[in-house]
């Protein structure tokens, strides 16, 4: 459970973050890494999307620990690689993670690297006691969302109009999806899983797919 607190580290848990290095969404992927876990192209990115990049995070930091074998290494394989904390394990023939950071001089290895685990530990601390440092804190209550796997292709703005929502509420909830599905260029794509808050619905979302006319759904 600890590990839900990285995005602190990576976006300040901000799902339309982007760096200048060109790493976007709440868990910060590089567009390479991305695509070993979810889909990043011209239509859909997914890093954008925080329940389907929180998965691939989830993923990637598996097999972090799988390769590296503890999650001090594993977390700041995160940031620096799995197999560069690996060389840095094997440089320095231990895998103490404040030995490493403290001793460890390989070229890549700069501040943002050798500071990771702590401000992991630091978010760590500060996410599960709130009140000792920023007072009291009010949990929002979590949205309930319909889900829906389109099985066409779906034109998004016939779905929101059936739907009985604006296309930018469909937007807000769906950050995947690219301006082209947005201008009507392209369709939302077929298995792609819908989100829209289940307050904003006046049926269920999967009846509202189903019950498409022709020029909202393709084969």
């Amino acid at each position: 459970p600890e590990l839900d607190v990285l995005p602190h580290v990576e976006s300040s848990f901000n799902p339309c973050a982007h760096s200048k290095v060109a790493a976007a969404g709440m868990w910060q992927f590089m567009p390479a890494t991305a695509r070993e876990y979810m889909r990043v192209d011209q239509v859909i990115d997914e890093r954008m999307d925080p329940f389907i990049a929180t998965d691939g995070a989830a993923r990637l930091l598996k097999t972090n620990f799988r390769v590296t074998g503890t999650w001090p290494l594993a977390l700041t394989g995160y940031n620096h690689g799995a197999s560069g904390m690996n060389r840095a394990a094997k440089a320095m023939g231990t895998k103490d993670i404040d030995y490493i950071v403290r001793n460890y001089k390989g070229p890549a290895f700069g501040f943002a690297s050798r500071n990771f685990y702590a401000s992991f530990l630091a978010a760590l601390e500060i996410d599960r006691n709130p009140g000792r440092y920023v007072g009291r804190v009010q949990i929002d209550s979590p949205t309930a969302y319909d889900v829906v796997t389109v099985e066409s292709y779906v034109s998004a703005q016939v779905l929101a109009r059936e739907a009985g929502i604006s296309i930018e509420e469909l937007k807000l909830h769906n950050p995947a999806l690219l301006a082209p599905v947005w201008q009507g260029e392209k369709y939302i794509p077929r298995d792609y899983p819908i989100r829209v808050p289940s307050e904003k619905l006046g049926q269920a979302l999967d009846t509202t797919v189903a019950s498409l006319s022709g020029d909202g759904r393709f084969s």
